[in-house]
């Protein structure tokens, strides 16, 4: 199956009424139009200045959900100590609309639930075969880090130092 790569800018938008009705979780949303690396700039953008670290999850991920957990008290923190560090969650339609308003709210940070045709397109350029899988950029936008050859959580200390690495660039 080919995917596409044709990029074009969009502006990601914010759901002004969150499912997780929690003022630490976000849902955004990316127009439908948005293909291509489009879609990562789209996400990226709201985040300029800091460091970003997208999960890429789905619900019925048995290993992303036990991701989320391991990663909560880094995200803690990072949080606390008012790091420019911005958690993303990426999912696709694989994870049914209830499902992931339902799962959501217990997990702090920006929650975008792609179109199957983004969520692939999102995918292609990392290789990304497996979920979970974590891609940290640095401040610029730029690529810090990412598991996509080998997918799982890379681990509390992997993830400390690139997050701190990207941090000190």
């Amino acid at each position: 199956m080919a995917w596409s790569t044709t990029f074009a800018v969009a502006q990601s938008k914010t759901n002004a009424k969150s499912p997780a009705k929690n003022k630490d979780v976000t849902v955004v949303q990316i127009p439908e139009s948005t293909a291509g690396a489009d879609i990562l700039d789209a996400i990226l953008k709201p985040y300029k200045g800091q460091v970003v670290v997208i999960d890429v999850w789905a619900t019925w991920c048995g290993p992303c959900m036990q991701a989320m957990k391991q990663i909560a008290p880094i995200k803690e923190q990072y949080l606390k100590d008012k790091k420019k560090v911005a958690f993303v969650y990426v999912t696709g339609e694989t994870s049914p609309l209830a499902n992931f308003n339902s799962t959501i709210p217990s997990i702090k940070g920006y929650h975008y639930r792609l179109t199957n045709a983004q969520f692939k397109a999102l995918l292609t350029p990392f290789g990304i075969k497996v979920i979970p899988t974590y891609i940290i950029f640095n401040k610029d936008g730029s690529k810090a880090y990412d598991n996509a050859a080998t997918g799982g959580y890379p681990g509390d200390d992997t993830i400390i130092a690139e997050i701190d690495k990207a941090l000190a660039k």
